[in-house]
């Protein structure tokens, strides 16, 4: 194996044994070769070690953990043993399509600018894949950042520095405060290639964990608003969560709250120009018209959205309000 191979591939396991071969083997047989395969094994208690100790291929750096040091421990120790500038981060339970690496590698060459790097992905739930595309700009992805995160973590590749550290205190949504991080200071990139077959199943950590994960999130969005310049009452930071937490809104005066918020955030981005104003202003009409639909207020909530000053951010065509005003009647009754 190279002794610096162009990119490490990062895969911490625990008790991974259902999936694990097909992780594996997705990344061994990438069409980009130069790499090296670290997996740390996590203290797992199942088949795992049995399956990984079956791979003789010389890119593999098998770790393995004493007893379970948790998934942040072992991402930490894995990037200060990585041989590359590059990390590349894998799950035990996804699939990496065959030119994962390479077109994020590509991409790279293009942007060099770019710390980080996610994509499109193929959602895979019961059976049934349904792919995700999205063509986002950097000021996009650092727009959406201010609501949830704006990558698939197993489909991210980033540059190694000294703040590529994942954080203990965010455990559970460690990714997500990596990237805030990573975003006040650099480039954000997104791959139109769909680049993992992301698995959707009950046994995962995000939903597991779903409290925990709120209560996290709504501790990063508060220091990103702050970092970016933005502020804020604490009735403000709550309609933002709301916004963030996808919540399903039955009150008017929430929406109405949620509106202002909106307002405000468009008319502070003006003056600090923290975010390019066209990429900033065409993520909040996606989060406006998101919540509009995510009512029980039925054609309330729709006309709400057509009158608002936020609707003119961003063009939409015809079928997009007439979706709009379905989803809005939909929800009505289903809830």
């Amino acid at each position: 194996m190279n002794p610096s191979p162009k990119i490490s591939v990062l895969m911490p396991v625990y008790n991974g044994q259902t999936y694990l071969h097909e992780a594996i083997e997705s990344i061994l047989n990438q069409t980009f070769t130069d790499f090296e395969f670290i997996i740390i094994n996590d203290g797992s208690t199942d088949e795992t070690v049995t399956i990984l100790k079956t791979y003789t291929d010389s890119r593999i750096v098998l770790i393995q953990n004493d007893k379970n040091s948790g998934l942040i421990a072992s991402l930490n120790k894995g990037i200060a043993l990585a041989k590359s500038e590059l990390i590349a981060r894998m799950d035990a339970d996804d699939i990496a399509l065959p030119d994962r690496l390479a077109n994020q590698f590509n991409y790279l060459k293009q942007h060099p600018h770019c710390e980080v790097i996610g994509g499109d992905h193929n959602n895979l739930h019961h059976g049934k894949i349904t792919k995700v595309s999205n063509r986002y700009t950097s000021g996009q992805l650092k727009s959406i950042l201010l609501f949830a995160t704006c990558f698939i973590h197993p489909s991210v590749l980033f540059k190694k520095s000294e703040i590529t550290v994942y954080n203990s205190e965010f455990l559970h949504v460690e990714d997500y405060e990596l990237w805030t991080r990573l975003a006040l200071q650099s480039e954000l990139g997104h791959c139109e290639q769909p680049l993992i077959i992301y698995r959707s199943h009950s046994n995962q950590i995000s939903k597991l964990n779903k409290a925990k994960q709120l209560e996290s999130s709504a501790r990063i969005r508060e220091i990103y608003l702050k970092s970016l310049g933005f502020q804020f009452t604490e009735k403000e930071l709550q309609m933002h969560n709301l916004i963030g937490n996808n919540a399903f809104i039955k009150n008017e005066s929430v929406l109405i709250d949620i509106e202002n918020w909106l307002k405000s955030l468009v008319k502070q981005n003006e003056k600090i120009n923290a975010i390019p104003i066209n990429d900033f202003n065409g993520i909040i009409h996606k989060f406006w018209l998101d919540s509009c639909g995510n009512t029980a207020l039925g054609l309330k909530a729709y006309r709400r959205f057509i009158k608002s000053s936020l609707s003119s951010l961003k063009s939409i065509n015809t079928s997009t309000t007439l979706l709009l005003a379905i989803k809005c009647l939909i929800r009505k009754f289903k809830r």
